[in-house]
């Protein structure tokens, strides 16, 4: 894991000679033990009945808000692979690269919105924040839980509207099974993974997961490119009847030449150049590439060790304790294209003069690391008090984590500053180097404790009544870089001015949350429920402090979700589908003109959801979902933005996809994913619009044998040229345009 430089080769070959081993073991120590083949029924699964953590006790049907899991037949059946193409099967999710509130800042990490509020700092992996800043591969997920509205209660801080949890693929004694799948794409994405689970005893197993691919040249530039190499190990081991224990390791190392975005002609650009109209630049063009090929970098390296611990004092009583350490680091230089300008005052006005060319020194560069080691202890029982049943969770939660982040100086001298727009250079050379400034970087340590109560409570065969609270103290400490004006600065762009480190003001912060619903059921396949709750947001929650201290100081922001729902279970409990209004409103930091932070702002989505997901006949599955939002800046210290909306809301979005049994070998299916379109406010304005797009996607997989199969996947069917994001630095993104892959797996 320490180099790219081994082949590919050579790493597969490792993996699977140490899955060779362990099976070779495997036989040699328990031969009463069956060896048992993956035998998948041709017809998908998309209904979930239940989420995976046990601080929900419900089946989904019972769970009285909006919750979409997307099953490992799903993402099978897409040929998905990463984390963000899989969560466009949920309307109402938005991925993108912009931050919370517009302004445009497109980057390669994984970035989202959940009913219009960022989720960024609400992903989960087994019900553990996940701090990380990269993109991630889903080799070691079985499937993906989001859950909407606000939820602190039993997600923590953050998770104004909504949260992520990704499941993670775990050893199991319950059968041994080998799967190898390697794939090729018209990007020239080339990738294999390999997932083998090995009943060492009765009580013992190990999972061994691993990924390897290296491609993504999607727009067809010659230069972009993605290589990502994961590794998961896992071991169960049943210590008694009343005790297991579940560890695991993942390691992930990403080598990227990733793209930012192609050059936006701004509204002065256009002026000053007729022959060029205001917007993305002409489609004929998308495929050049505008950044500096021997520069541009983005490395990224993972370390995730986790410990789950399950005693059962009795039928109806456990305690589950949850361990877990991540350290990451992620390195960039990453080409920002934006046509070339300069300005300058000319009687107190400022005055700009652009050229048409595009800018090859201006970058965005990141030398940053994150840690986080967590432990959550849940005591879990049933109990009966005045005829009531209770189905109770008692917890508590203990963590610290630490962001820290080098300011870099850029002391590279190019052989040409700037790229012709037609047809840009792809060999420029340089000399010098991006330097740290300084010897030591910026760094904010976390340390949070919680404690919470969750309880489900049936009243009778008709009523439930769901409750929780959780109280959490969280306290931040660290240093930012100054200039020598004394401005502070949180994140890292190229300086313009000499900085050193100082100590910030310390930020503690102590916070209620809680979540109250009631349900009606007037028979066991039907839910009526109105749910009511809210999250807390510290002001330093990301480990970033404000260059105001005004910030640094405030009280938590709160976003309040009520909402008002139905499920139903149909066709023998075969299909779920919810129904769902709902209502969010969060207060947010604001400033004045003097740069003083308040809590004085307030904004508000309300909107409709609808979903559908399950087997509708024995050959023919579905999952679809619609999603209808009005966002609003309600409050505001200034009035100005008053009545604009929020960035990355669209107002409709919306999916389906349908796969078919033919026969027990053939499977076909497809679908469709609509977006309104995202819009960037900025300057008080709808700065920018991605527009509507409908995207059509398709697949077909043949059993050869019991042991081979084939697949094909496309999306983008009708190869749609669209744009996915903006940033207001001048640049946008691309959407990806027809994809065709070819996969095969084989079990053994």
């Amino acid at each position: 894991m320490s180099s790219f430089n081994k082949s590919p080769l050579s790493i597969a070959l490792g993996v699977a000679l140490v899955t060779c081993a362990l099976n070779a073991q495997a036989a040699d120590n328990v031969k009463e033990l069956a060896v048992t083949k993956i035998q998948e029924s041709k017809t998908s699964q998309y209904k979930v009945d239940k989420v995976a953590t046990h601080k929900i006790s419900t089946d989904l049907i019972d769970t009285p808000k909006t919750i979409t899991v997307i099953s490992a037949d799903l993402l099978a059946d897409q040929g998905i692979t990463s984390f963000s193409d899989a969560l466009r099967n949920v309307s109402g999710v938005s991925t993108f690269g912009a931050g919370e509130g517009g302004g445009g800042n497109i980057t390669t990490n994984d970035k989202l919105t959940i009913r219009g509020f960022s989720a960024n700092q609400s992903i989960y992996i087994d019900g553990v924040r996940d701090l990380t800043t990269y993109s991630r591969d889903l080799f070691n997920y079985e499937k993906i839980e989001v859950s909407k509205g606000a939820n602190s209660s039993i997600a923590g801080k953050g998770t104004s509207g909504g949260s992520v949890n990704l499941v993670t693929k775990r050893a199991s004694t319950d059968e041994t099974f080998n799967k190898v799948q390697v794939s090729f794409d018209n990007f020239k994405t080339k990738r294999i993974t390999v997932d083998s689970n090995i009943a060492l005893t009765q009580d013992t197993a190990v999972r061994v997961n691993a990924a390897l691919s290296d491609g993504g040249d999607k727009l067809g530039n010659g230069v972009e490119n993605y290589k990502n190499i994961g590794l998961s190990l896992s071991l169960a081991s049943n210590l008694s009847d009343k005790t297991s224990i579940v560890g695991g390791v993942m390691l992930i190392k990403q080598d990227n030449t990733p793209l930012l975005g192609l050059p936006y002609v701004t509204e002065g650009v256009a002026k000053a150049f007729p022959n060029l109209t205001e917007g993305a630049i002409d489609k004929s063009l998308w495929s050049n590439y505008y950044g500096v090929e021997k520069r541009d970098f983005e490395k990224t390296n993972v370390t995730q060790a986790t410990v789950k611990i399950d005693h059962e004092f009795s039928d109806t009583t456990r305690l589950v304790s949850t361990s877990r350490i991540v350290k990451s680091d992620r390195k960039s230089t990453i080409s920002r294209p934006i046509f070339k300008n300069t300005r300058e005052t000319i009687d107190g006005k400022r005055v700009y003069t652009y050229f048409d060319v595009v800018r090859a020194d201006y970058v965005q560069a990141a030398d940053e690391a994150n840690s986080l080691i967590v432990t959550q202890l849940d005591f879990i029982t049933q109990l009966s008090l005045a005829g009531m049943k209770h189905d109770l969770v008692v917890g508590t939660e203990a963590y610290k984590e630490s962001y820290e982040y080098y300011r870099l100086d850029n002391n590279m001298v190019l052989s040409s500053d700037t790229l012709d727009f037609n047809n840009p250079a792809q060999n420029l050379t340089y000399t010098g180097a991006i330097t740290r400034v300084g010897d030591k970087p910026a760094k904010t340590e976390g340390t949070g404790i919680a404690v919470y109560l969750l309880d489900t409570i049936k009243i009778n065969e008709n009523w439930l009544l769901s409750a929780g609270v959780r109280f959490e103290k969280f306290n931040a400490k660290g240093s930012v870089y100054k200039d020598k004006y004394n401005h502070s600065h949180p994140a890292p762009p190229l300086p313009r001015h000499d900085y050193h480190v100082v100590d910030a003001s310390e930020a503690k912060d102590s916070f209620v949350s809680y979540n109250g619903s009631i349900a009606y059921k007037p028979n066991e396949n039907t839910n009526f429920y109105l749910g009511y709750s809210n999250s807390q947001t510290p002001s330093v929650s990301t480990l970033k402090f404000s260059s105001s201290d005004s910030v640094n100081g405030l009280d938590p922001e709160t976003a309040k979700t009520l909402e008002l729902g139905a499920k139903w279970e149909l066709m023998n409990d075969k299909i779920l589908v919810n129904a769902a209004v709902f209502q969010t409103t969060k207060t947010v930091r604001d400033r004045n003109d003097e740069r003083i932070y308040f809590l004085a702002g307030e904004q508000q989505v309300t909107g409709l959801e609808l979903s559908i997901s399950g087997e509708i006949t024995d050959d023919l599955s579905l999952i679809a979902s619609y999603t209808h939002q009005n966002s609003e800046v309600t409050k505001d210290y200034t009035v100005d933005s008053v009545g604009n909306g929020l960035s990355s809301t669209p107002k409709i979005t919306a999916n389906m996809w349908l796969t078919y049994a033919a026969n027990d070998k053939l499977l076909v299916g497809g679908g469709v994913t609509y977006n309104s379109g995202n819009i960037y406010w900025r300057r008080n304005s709808a700065y920018f619009t991605t527009g509507n797009v409908t995207l059509l996607n398709a697949m077909a997989s043949y059993e050869i044998s019991n042991n081979l199969t084939l697949q094909l996947n496309i999306n983008n069917l009708t190869d749609k040229e669209y744009v996915t994001d903006y940033s207001a630095k001048g640049h946008f993104l691309p959407g990806a345009p027809r994809n065709i892959k070819l996969g095969v797996s084989y079990a053994f």
